[in-house]
């Protein structure tokens, strides 16, 4: 496999445990419960975002990867300036 479809694979295990612990924490009533609450929210937001960008910035990196070795090979699909 490979590195984008592994960190989407952690970003959806890690996005349903949260809605897990979203939901238990939501029928307890205690203060440290209402933080968790709280936290398990933020990390809803955040976790989603943090991944998105990993996988952008992964993506990134193999196009400029591909257009080097297009350069080197001569393979583009520009046609020749008169």
């Amino acid at each position: 496999m490979n590195k984008k479809r592994i960190a989407a694979i952690i970003g959806l295990i890690l996005i349903g445990l949260l809605y897990l612990a979203t939901l238990a924490l939501a029928f307890l009533d205690s203060p440290f419960a209402r933080n968790c609450l709280m936290a398990s929210l933020f990390c809803t937001i955040v976790v989603p975002a943090v991944l998105y960008g990993y996988i952008t910035f992964l993506g990134s990196g193999s196009s400029k990867r591909q257009e080097e070795s297009k350069g080197k090979t001569g393979l583009t699909n520009e046609s020749p300036e008169e």
